[in-house]
């Protein structure tokens, strides 16, 4: 008997923001063509980010600012003022549009977005499965295999994968964790007795804010090489950009010589370094791509810490806690290189090295998570699809390991440098590439443009329906210019 396969035109592997923002825009533009979205969690538009039920898990970009559409940033904002039953069920009573919302809200705000396309005509299919398996049968065709079982096919494939798990894993060490948002993990870690949480960015906060009000008895021991915690949001008007996009640093010397000196011309003015930093975003891709490899490479070793924790910032009110939990003995901080875990008993002795000496200081905790950020090396992924990918030669690691080797529009390369044709991703799979890739005012825009992007390579295409109105009008529009000009 054969196998029945569903045909697609484009399959989107993955349903975080990413993936849903492709599927959302594909939708809208209303061409016909027949989409599918797979994500193996039950709630997809939420992914890892948003997929958290704890209001204290704030986003780190202000409400008017995370629309999820790039010419229109307000809209989420307009959104939570249609639906305040959403903020109350989060405990917001007082909507501003400078506030730091929970991001549970923000996933509901995806998944309603998600809700509306799917009642557009056309074909969004949402399909709660895992892809395991990925074969390229022809150009520009592919086949998809379901852990559930059956394939799918499809002639474009978006690989909108997210974040991965901290490498760090404990398979043979009952008490270290890496999923920093797992339910079960939170309960463990709320236990009594001391813990340990490696790693000092977004992460161990938002695991500092669930345990604040969860762990009652004992310390929590916070570890990171420098002990650099991301800087809190702070009200300031914009600052002017003060790099001329036709002479861009070509060196991280010159990058942070130039950024340095203009944060202390402003601060001799009195303005906050904030807004010095936030002015660059326009060029932040365009800087990077222009570094020679070295050069980034150099970025990585010396300034990456720095730079991430003053770019990455937090809401002000998580900062607020981590600071009170310091001054109540309740949270400790570290700078340092872990050197050895030994189990003690039903403890685990924690060696460590303070920064800057030979010295070899010791702690004991019942229970370790790491949140060192997720694996962005794709040969160290454990993940069943990845692995059949870099086998069949349909991924590759960049040249920094930072994640998937890609061209210009997210097309995948493969070992060879080669580009796949059909075959895309999106968001953090592309850091090594353009480095600033992981964050909603970046993703929003990756999204439109690979959402646009398809629909250009179906347009023309035999099973396409009529072109909607706006675009005759758009046609007529055009033709009556030409009419007058002659």
């Amino acid at each position: 008997m054969n196998e029945t396969i569903n045909e697609y035109d484009v399959v989107i592997v993955g349903g975080g923001y990413s993936g849903t923002m492709v599927a959302v825009h594909l939708a809208r533009a209303q061409r016909s063509l027949r989409v599918a979205l797979i994500e193996r969690a039950k709630t997809p538009g939420r992914g890892v980010a948003y997929g958290t039920t704890d209001p204290k898990h704030l986003l780190n970009v202000r409400a008017d600012q995370m629309g999820a559409f790039p010419d229109d940033v307000g809209h989420f904002y307009r959104w939570l003022q249609r639906h305040p039953q959403n903020l109350a069920a989060a405990g917001i009573h007082d909507l501003r549009p400078d506030a730091f919302i929970p991001r549970l809200v923000f996933g509901d705000y995806i998944q309603d977005l998600l809700r509306e396309a799917r009642a557009l005509p056309g074909t969004l299919d949402v399909i709660q499965d895992e892809i395991i398996d990925l074969v390229q049968v022809k150009d520009e065709r592919f086949e998809l295999t379901r852990k559930s079982g059956g394939k799918i096919a499809a002639a474009r494939v978006v690989l909108a994968v997210g974040n991965f798990p901290p490498g760090e894993a404990g398979h043979n060490r009952p008490w270290l964790f890496n999923n920093p948002y797992s339910a079960e993990i939170h309960k463990q870690l709320a236990e009594p007795g001391d813990l340990l949480i490696i790693g000092t960015g977004l992460t161990s906060l938002d695991v500092l804010m669930t345990l604040e009000k969860t762990k009652r008895e004992g310390k929590i021991h916070l570890i990171s090489r420098r002990g650099l915690f991301p800087q809190p949001h702070k009200k300031a008007e914009p600052y002017p950009l003060f790099l001329d996009p036709h002479d861009l640093p070509k060196t991280t010397r010159e990058l942070f010589r130039r950024v340095v000196g203009e944060i202390r011309q402003a601060a001799s003015r009195g303005i906050d370094w904030r807004p010095v930093i936030d002015s660059l975003r326009p060029l932040h891709q365009t800087i990077w791509t222009q570094l020679e490899v070295v050069e980034q490479r150099r970025f990585l070793r010396h300034v990456q810490g720095l730079w991430d924790t003053h770019r990455h910032r937090c809401a002000p009110e998580i900062m607020a806690t981590k600071l009170r939990l310091e001054a109540e003995g309740r949270l400790i901080c570290h700078q340092g290189r872990i050197q050895d875990y030994v189990p003690k008993g039903e403890q685990i002795e924690v060696a460590y090295r303070p920064r800057g000496t030979d010295a070899v200081e010791k702690f004991r905790v019942r229970r370790v998570l790491s949140c060192t950020g997720p694996q962005s090396d794709v040969r160290k992924l454990n993940d069943p699809l990845v692995r059949q990918l870099l086998t069949r030669n349909l991924l590759a690691p960049d040249q920094l390991r930072l994640g998937a080797s890609t061209a210009a529009g997210g097309l995948i390369r493969n070992q060879a440098g080669e580009v796949i044709n059909g075959l895309y991703t999106l968001g953090s799979t592309q850091k090594g590439r353009l480095y600033e890739s992981i964050a909603v005012p970046e993703l929003r825009v990756q999204a439109a443009d690979l959402a646009a992007r398809l629909l250009e390579e179906f347009r023309g295409k035999d099973h396409q329906a009529e072109p909607p109105l706006v675009d005759y009008l758009e046609d007529l529009r055009v033709y009556m210019a030409a009419e007058r000009r002659f």
